[in-house]
């Protein structure tokens, strides 16, 4: 997708609209009947109706019979990675409010979607909405598995449900993520290029062209963690990569020891690697203490891995890397 419009000042929501809820599908038949299951049940508030359009790109698993077993729209992309998924989702989709959620993820309380509209009405009123989402919380039936621990506390450290509702320039992941179509359809959409950190990219655009984005309390997902080490390493090892590129070359670090574009850039890593370890155990001490001393050497290595590869990397990875996860 493309465009040269310039984003709205913000988009209304008023009572007799549709929720488009969007997901990416592809390999994901152990997580994705929870997640239909829970989206079919969820009740809209009066005058809202919701549709459910899933993006299926060809897998090696049951993906394609999970989806054509339930009462939802389902569509092709020929093109690997989210990005792609995405935009070919939105484009079947009718609804004025477009809500993006993985296939691993699945939302929390019976009112959620109620509870998400509500808030996009409320936020748009503010005026210059860009999207909003909220905390990304383990999935209950992982919490006695350290090195699941490890990894959520490793990729969603700044997602806590600990964290206040605030407007906020930190990315809000597509992992669940609400935003007005015309906000996504004036930014161009993802780019279709960007396979990893798809999500930061839009954002980075849409505050560029300043629009608000804010972090809800109480809209909360649960995510399906990696539960062995190996995907786990290799999960932040591919999504270290694209950092370098995407974060560091656009953000000026006056803590870097030397230059994103020098030879040398590789000395940051000891940096790089302490700063986000303080970052991770700080954000999961608050969760849970005895949860972050169980896992703390899990969390050590998955963020060891990350920090490699963003100080190594350089670019997007392999397309049949990027969704390793």
């Amino acid at each position: 997708m493309s465009s040269t419009q310039t984003p709205e000042a913000h988009a209304e929501m008023t009572p007799g609209k549709t929720l488009s809820v969007i997901i990416p599908a592809r390999n994901a038949a152990k997580t994705l009947p929870r997640l239909l299951d829970t989206l079919l049940r969820l009740d809209m508030p009066t005058g809202w109706q919701k549709e459910i359009i899933a993006s299926y790109t060809d897998s090696n698993d049951e993906t394609l019979a999970v989806l054509e077993a339930r009462p939802i729209t389902v569509v092709r992309c020929t093109t690997i990675g989210p990005s792609a998924a995405r935009n070919m989702g939105v484009q079947a989709a009718s609804g004025d409010l477009l809500y993006f959620i993985d296939a691993d993820a699945c939302p929390v309380g019976d009112d959620f979607l109620v509870r998400l509209v509500q808030t996009a009405i409320k936020l748009a009123k503010r005026k210059r909405l860009g999207g909003f989402g909220g905390p990304i919380l383990l999935e209950p039936s992982q919490s006695h598995n350290p090195i699941a621990q490890g990894d959520h506390f490793a990729c969603w450290f700044n997602w806590s449900k600990a964290r206040r509702t605030q407007r906020t320039s930190l990315f809000q992941p597509t992992v669940s993520l609400a935003m007005p179509r015309k906000v996504f359809q004036s930014l161009g959409g993802f780019d279709p290029a960007i396979r990893v950190l798809e999500d930061f990219d839009l954002q980075q655009k849409a505050l560029r062209a300043g629009l608000h984005f804010y972090f809800v309390q109480d809209i909360a997902v649960t995510h399906h963690a990696r539960s062995s080490l190996l995907k786990s390493l290799r999960h932040s090892w591919y999504w270290g990569i694209p950092y370098r590129s995407a974060f560091f070359e656009k953000v000026r670090d006056p803590n870097l020891k030397t230059s994103v574009n020098s030879n040398w850039f590789w000395l940051n890593l000891p940096f790089i690697f302490g700063r986000r370890m303080k970052l991770v155990t700080r954000s999961a001490w608050r969760t849970s203490k005895g949860a972050t001393i169980w896992a703390f050497p899990f969390v050590a290595c998955t963020v060891l891995a990350w920090s490699l590869a963003t100080v190594t990397g350089k670019g997007q990875p392999p397309p049949e890397t990027s969704h390793a996860a």
